[in-house]
């Protein structure tokens, strides 16, 4: 599931609907399937309907309308919030579906997931049974959407997070308010006030760290104010509100992307137009609240939450029990299992608990299901991390003699050594877990900055005075060698300086991606442009080693310039003006793919036949554009080097070698990996290069 740049929308709060002045409310059953169907096939299907994420800010505004409502009328009623029963009644309407979902996905983690990611799981399984995961999740600076990290199936329990740290100060917030002025125009006095902090905050923090904005509270808090706002304001309310209304909430859905600032400004959209909705009120024959109170619509939205909890979970764990890609077949397959186990859940397991009469007769048991469910999760966690850390530092003890081994593998264009090649018997269990955290190496993150981004991050390492002194540019199939790069610095063998950013190609021309946003393809010839006038502009670098996951991008003219007579001119334009500068080219051929492989999952799954984990070579050695452009330039100052001999033998691309996992998905390398080929790539680029002149 390849999930990029904004994290995954929220999960929907479904506070039982409570009657208003004008009784129950069927309208926003139907606002909350709507807002639910959105977010789910936003998961489903990202690419088509790419601002789905919005249902999370629906549901927001939603439960500040319901619960302030309900406070208010408490309020005139007994004059004061019984606090310990609305935090029971909470408890009892969120707690039991959670735990039900927590406590399913932890077991089907434990069987289905690699056990290098167990640890992790359970983590956050911890952070969503005790409603803390969106700070988590911001502190990690997630993001959902992105490639190569591997997903956590609770990580959607971000959102409820947010809900019960709201449930936790609102009553208290209003019931302070009305204690020091008695007035409810001091209540909405203070909410309007709050509103707007909370949005100036959002909109600044969202252009400071779009990450983190998108999770902590504090950037949220004015959505559930909006929604506290139409509960406690009298307005005439007007048919048109509500269908302008829907058709916001609707447009957002669709027009924004993962490349839209979140929440911000943006956020208005579907704020402001579920607040018209609600405004607006089923009024009329005609009217938009009519046409949601509809039975279909009304029947998805009792099971709303219910729906949200199972959906993620069924998404990522369902292909892995299936032992199949989430394909079309697979995803119809989760959606209707979503459904069928929400329907089930509500009916026969919530509805049930919510009616026991013990239950709400009394506080303390829905408080106590609280703690014993987060008191369970600490539980579970604690004794997967006892186990699992002692297999992984097992593992990290002989990560040394596992480098060595697979060093000696790398021949003259074979592998080499009776346990190398063909590397097929069993291996460590545990022999994944480096590859998986590879993923998540500091070291990239440091030097490869985001697509969201016009930054260009400048890493540079070894001495000053090395004989080579080379940039090194390109996508994050160049930062897959900064491990090599860095050994080879540190044995002062380069001095090397690195100008990356990941699905950004160093080429002449406008990079294009399918479905991509116009503001990220103007963040990569932006960042095109800025890293060819440093390289063009400094007298440091005498050599210029490129490389690119070619194969994958297609390209357009700059504005201005005459049309490509074909997409070797992308690379070569770029190349020219390098050449023009004094600047030799060293072009790297792309590393083999494992045609969507996930490695580490295959090693750790196929540890009696790794033979699996294996790609035929003719298959795995795809044309590469890039290579294909030097060629075609015939100039003997852009030469090839290519590495494909220490990743293949003549029949086979490994994705394990000596012990050591040598993708850390299915076309990048781990940085474990890459360190041993750092010998090939020396003798690969010096015969590249040529003699020092």
């Amino acid at each position: 599931m390849q999930l990029m740049a904004h994290p995954t929308p929220a999960a929907p709060t479904t506070v039982q609907p409570v009657p208003t002045d004008r009784g129950f409310r069927p309208d926003i059953q139907g606002l909350r399937a709507i807002a639910v169907m959105v977010v789910v096939l936003y998961h489903l299907w990202p690419t088509h309907l790419t601002g789905g994420y919005v249902g999370v800010d629906v549901f927001f505004v939603i439960s500040g309308f319901l619960i302030t409502g309900h406070l208010w009328r408490e309020i005139e009623t007994r004059g004061t919030i019984r606090l310990g029963s609305f935090y029971a009644r909470r408890a009892l309407r969120l707690l039991p579906a959670a735990g039900l979902v927590l406590v399913a996905t932890a077991v089907a983690s434990y069987l289905l997931l690699p056990d290098d990611r167990w640890t992790d799981t359970f983590k956050q399984l911890v952070a969503s049974a005790a409603y803390v995961q969106n700070w988590v999740l911001a502190g990690n600076s997630v993001d959902y959407l992105l490639q190569n990290a591997p997903d956590s199936p609770v990580q959607h329990f971000w959102s409820l997070s947010v809900e019960e740290q709201f449930y936790a100060f609102w009553p208290l917030l209003i019931l302070v308010t009305m204690r020091l002025v008695n007035r409810k125009r001091a209540v909405v006095v203070v909410l309007s006030a709050l509103l707007l902090v909370s949005l100036a905050y959002s909109v600044y923090q969202t252009g400071a760290d779009p990450k983190q904005a998108y999770f902590i509270t504090p950037t949220r808090v004015w959505e559930f104010a909006a929604g506290a706002l139409c509960a406690l304001v009298t307005v005439k309310p007007r048919v048109v509100w509500g269908w302008l209304g829907l058709a916001a909430v609707l447009a957002s859905a669709v027009l924004y992307t993962k490349a839209t600032p979140f929440p911000g400004y943006a956020a208005l959209l579907p704020v402001l137009g579920t607040a018209a909705i609600i405004l607006a009120r089923p009024e009329g024959r005609g009217s938009a609240g009519r046409w949601l109170s509809l039975r279909p619509a009304t029947a998805i939205g009792d099971i709303s939450y219910a729906v949200y909890l199972w959906h993620w979970p069924l998404l990522l764990l369902m292909p892995l029990a299936l032992d199949a890609p989430p394909a079309l077949p697979g995803k119809v397959a989760v959606l209707a299992a979503t459904l069928i186990l929400a329907w089930f859940s509500t009916h026969w397991f919530e509805t049930p608990l919510r009616a026991n009469r013990l239950l709400k007769a009394r506080r303390w048991p829905s408080l106590a299901i609280a703690v014993s469910l987060v008191a369970a999760m600490l539980g579970a966690s604690a004794y997967a991390n006892k186990e699992l850390d002692g297999r992984a530092a097992e593992a990290a003890a002989s990560f040394t003699s596992r480098l060595d081994e697979a060093s000696s593998c790398i021949g003259a264009g074979v592998f080499t050594g009776a346990d190398c090649a063909p590397p097929f018997g069993p291996g460590p269990r545990m022999s994944a877990t480096l590859a998986v955290k590879d993923q998540s190496n500091p070291e990239y993150t440091a030097c490869d900055p985001s697509l969201d981004t016009r930054n260009v991050l400048e890493c540079s390492f070894g001495p000053k005075d090395a004989a080579y002194r080379v940039a090194v540019v390109g996508d994050s199939h160049a930062t897959q060698w900064l491990g090599t790069l860095r050994r080879l610095a540190d044995e002062n063998r380069l001095r090397v300086k690195t100008y990356f950013k990941m699905s950004c190609p160093f080429a002449e021309a406008i990079r294009v991606l399918p479905r991509e946003a116009k503001e990220r393809q103007d963040n990569c010839t932006a960042w095109q442009e800025e890293v060819t006038t440093r390289i063009v502009d400094d007298p440091e670098i005498d050599y210029v080693l490129v490389t690119a996951y070619s194969a994958a991008y297609r390209f357009e003219a700059l504005p201005g310039r005459p049309a490509l007579a074909d997409q070797n001119e992308a690379f070569i334009g770029k190349w020219q003006r390098l050449l023009a500068a004094g600047k030799r080219v060293v072009v790297l051929r792309d590393t083999p793919s494992m045609l969507g492989k996930s490695v580490p999952s295959c090693v750790e799954k196929e540890q009696a036949n790794l033979r699996r984990c294996a790609v035929a070579r003719d298959k795995a050695l795809k044309p590469d554009p890039i290579s294909a452009a030097a060629a075609a330039l015939g100039d003997p100052r852009v030469t090839v080097m290519d590495l494909s001999d220490g990743l293949c033998d003549a029949q086979w691309c490994y994705g394990f070698a000596g012990d050591v996992v040598v993708y850390r998905d299915s076309n990048h390398l781990t940085w474990q990996y890459a360190q041993t080929l750092a010998p090939a790539f020396w003798q690969a680029f010096v015969k590249a290069a040529g003699p020092l002149t």
